[in-house]
């Protein structure tokens, strides 16, 4: 079992990474892009608990921002939301 939660670690810089290059992004997308997804529905929910876990404190220090739609969580960088603003302003003048 010990085993199994090593091969779980997960490096935050991969997953902003991943973030950063595919947004918007699923968190079980997050997963299945650092290989976390084996096809057992057990490991595989733990897996993408841990891959949430880390959404959440990515948003805590707003590096992301996150939103659930349904029961999907999707996240984006928090730059783009910085230029979605600056483009309303834009567009509004």
């Amino acid at each position: 079992m010990a085993k199994n939660k090593n091969s779980r670690k997960i490096d935050r810089n991969k997953i902003m990474d991943l973030i950063s290059r595919n947004w918007p992004i699923h968190v079980t997308e997050v997963a299945q892009g650092l290989g976390l997804i084996k096809g057992d529905p057990i490991e595989d929910k733990i897996s993408i608990n841990l891959v949430k876990y880390h959404f959440d404190q990515l948003a805590r220090e707003d590096k992301i921002k996150v939103k659930k739609i349904g029961r999907c969580l999707v996240a984006w960088p928090t730059e783009v939301e910085k230029l979605r603003v600056v483009h309303d302003l834009i567009k509004g003048l």
